[in-house]
């Protein structure tokens, strides 16, 4: 046997027992599977968003590039649990034929799995925070000085003026209130005449209307008599086109009975 006839020998032997590879099956359902599509690209994409974190836990020193990767990896984080996810929790509540109730459980479970995991993905928020340790929150208790003050300091005038001292900080935010408060107090009075002016405009309305009330209630009343009118002249007609139908119909009838008369009379006439 020469050697492309045990090339060609192999792909057919191939060919025929491939159906039998358990991974390669797996790779062929998923691929015609909506479901096993998507969920394998959510894994990938958190697989992408772990290296990330970790990349950004190396270069820990650079703040502003934290911050930004950071913020980065919240976008991505975001789009996984707002886009793909209720498209996965969509294509996984649909039944297919064959699919047994296992299944769709199961399908539900990795949704979970998968949410749980891009939300255990560290994101800046709240994992950057430092605790004080032991010796760090003595060190603080420590350095605080407590000033005994009795009554007799502010009887005294010991501390009279000194915690009431306005500073240029506190100035400025004064007059940024006032300024503030005034100019709301002015919209606000702007808001009041506007009221008031749509509260005349509304009483003149319902003046205007309670006026207009007396010629309404005439204008319905003549309307009610000409249909009572219109009606009663229609009911007159039609009695009269219906004596006017019997009379000529009398007449007719009168008619024929004098020509029958004057056939008979002629055949009579004839045959006498």
């Amino acid at each position: 046997m020469s050697l492309p006839d045990v090339l060609n020998r192999c792909e057919v032997i191939l060919e025929t027992y491939g159906k039998y590879d358990e991974v390669k099956r797996e790779k062929a359902e998923s691929s015609q599977d909506p479901f096993g599509v998507l969920c394998g690209q959510i894994k990938s994409d958190i697989e992408a968003l772990k290296q990330k974190a970790d990349d950004i836990e190396d270069m820990a020193s650079n703040k502003a590039a934290c911050a930004a990767l950071h913020a980065e990896l919240r976008r991505g984080k975001n789009s996984l649990l707002t886009v793909e996810i209720p498209r996965l929790d969509k294509l996984g509540s649909k039944r297919i034929k064959g699919m047994t109730r296992e299944a769709l459980l199961s399908r539900q479970t990795q949704i979970k799995e998968l949410i749980e995991d891009i939300k255990s993905i560290p994101d800046g928020i709240g994992t950057n925070m430092k605790k004080f340790s032991m010796q760090q929150s003595q060190a603080a208790l420590s350095s605080l000085e407590l000033t005994h003050i009795s009554l007799d300091d502010f009887t005294d005038g010991k501390y009279e003026g000194k915690s009431y001292e306005q500073t240029d900080q506190s100035r400025a935010f004064r007059e940024e209130y006032e300024l503030r408060k005034a100019k709301q107090d002015n919209q606000l009075d702007v808001i009041e005449r506007g009221l008031s002016e749509l509260q005349s405009i509304g009483n003149d309305i319902s003046s205007e209307l309670d006026r207009q009330q007396p010629l309404i209630q005439e204008m319905e009343t003549k309307v009610d008599a000409s249909r009572q009118t219109v009606s009663s002249q229609n009911v007159r007609m039609k009695e009269v086109l219906t004596k006017i139908r019997s009379s000529r119909n009398f007449c007719m009838d009168m008619v024929l009975m004098s020509i029958l008369l004057g056939v008979g009379a002629y055949i009579y006439s004839m045959v006498k």
